[in-house]
């Protein structure tokens, strides 16, 4: 063989593995993009779940079943006021102020039960924080999970005891 084949073979190689390299880098580049694009997505539709939720709070709820009372008893105002042409509208909007006012109860029973307001004087939760403690016990590594409570009115609590008293409420 003569050097000049060598030489353009060698030419023709190397150009071919520059342009396999040059491929293989263009794909990992549009792979990458597509999932650039696929996790902005996924912020996108996890920003949209936690903006439902924010606006599916607690004290969004109690807001909410409260305006539907007050729309409720205005409701029932004004058909009494008509006279006797609505008594059944009036016993049917009634039932739904006794529904919506069980249902308040049954709120209220829930956000003590989930330490969502403090219980002594009812402020709302401000801020709930879990920690992870580690140590020792026999001799073995233990690790323990504590929660952190801290209410509106200054109450903060944790499972070992009250950290700060409720300032409305005097003992």
């Amino acid at each position: 063989m003569s050097n000049d084949i060598i030489f353009y073979t060698q030419i023709i190689s190397l150009s071919v593995f520059v342009l396999a390299l040059f491929g293989i880098y263009r794909s990992l580049v549009a792979n990458k993009d597509s999932l650039i694009e696929l996790q902005k997505e996924r912020i996108d539709v996890l920003a949209e779940k936690i903006n439902e939720l924010e606006s599916q709070t607690s004290d969004a709820l109690a807001e909410s079943l409260s305006s539907r009372v007050e729309r409720q008893l205005s409701e029932i105002e004004r058909l009494r006021a008509d006279g006797t042409l609505h008594e059944e509208e009036i016993e049917l909007k009634e039932s739904e102020v006794r529904g919506v006012q069980e249902q308040l109860s049954t709120l209220a029973e829930l956000m003590k039960d989930y330490d969502l307001v403090c219980p002594k004087c009812g402020a709302p939760l401000e801020r709930r924080e879990h920690h992870t403690l580690h140590g020792y016990s026999g001799g073995r590594e233990v690790e323990t999970d504590v929660e952190f409570l801290e209410y509106a009115c200054g109450a903060a609590s944790n499972p070992d005891g009250t950290v700060s008293p409720c300032a409305k409420y005097k003992s």
